[in-house]
């Protein structure tokens, strides 16, 4: 039983690499099965098709990502650590990247997927609120009617879409910099709406690329 699971796991690790160094349109369930120098049979033995290890990773990623999302949820963030947070869910997001640079094909043929991920949309849109929210109470922002809505749909979006748009417009092979970049406009589409003490918020973002250099 013990070399199943190792198999079944070698197999998940392999094919997200393959899946994000190459895209997992161009990755087949023999090219997986190469690189592990086992045969396609013993793969088919524990995923019968890649849309069944494209399924277990979705799994894995959603697992982590939820734990991730629902931490400001559940108990509100200092300012100083939006920027840690946010840098960790990109992080979490590059890790199975391949989900959002192939996001219509894979949902197209794993429609099982579509459903949970609406879910996990709902649940950024969840977290960007709970976090505007926060700022708000701390007196640094300030929303008139709808705003704070509008700003938490647009995070949610760009958490979603920001690699797509990265890879259309500055392709780039530094992950680092690329989840950089996706931190520092996640956080300067609320600059617009600080009304409070502009040094706190100034000295985060000081603090962020200090931190990153």
């Amino acid at each position: 039983m013990a070399g199943k699971i190792k198999t079944r796991e070698k197999i998940l690790r392999t094919a997200l690499a393959l899946f994000n160094a190459e895209g997992e349109a161009q990755v087949s369930t023999v090219d997986i099965a190469a690189v592990m120098e086992i045969s396609p049979g013993n793969l088919y033995y524990h995923f019968r098709g890649k849309e069944a290890i494209i399924e277990a990773l979705f799994d894995d990623f959603e697992r982590e990502i939820r734990q991730v999302l629902s931490a400001p949820i559940q108990h509100p963030l200092a300012i100083e650590d939006n920027w840690v947070f946010v840098y960790i869910v990109f992080e979490e997001i590059n890790d199975f990247r391949f989900f959002y640079y192939g996001l219509a094909s894979i949902l197209e043929r794993c429609p099982g997927l579509r459903s949970r991920m609406t879910r996990l949309l709902k649940l950024k849109h969840e977290t960007a609120n709970a976090t505007l929210k926060t700022l708000v109470d701390e007196g640094l922002v300030e929303f008139s009617p709808g705003e704070q809505e509008a700003l938490a749909a647009r995070l949610a979006a760009h958490l979603t879409f920001w690699l797509q748009y990265r890879d259309l417009t500055t392709p780039s092979n530094n992950d680092r910099k690329t989840i950089n970049d996706g931190v520092y406009t996640t956080m300067m589409q609320i600059v617009p709406y600080v009304t409070g003490d502009r040094a706190i918020y100034a000295n985060m973002l000081r603090e962020y690329f200090t931190t990153q250099k």
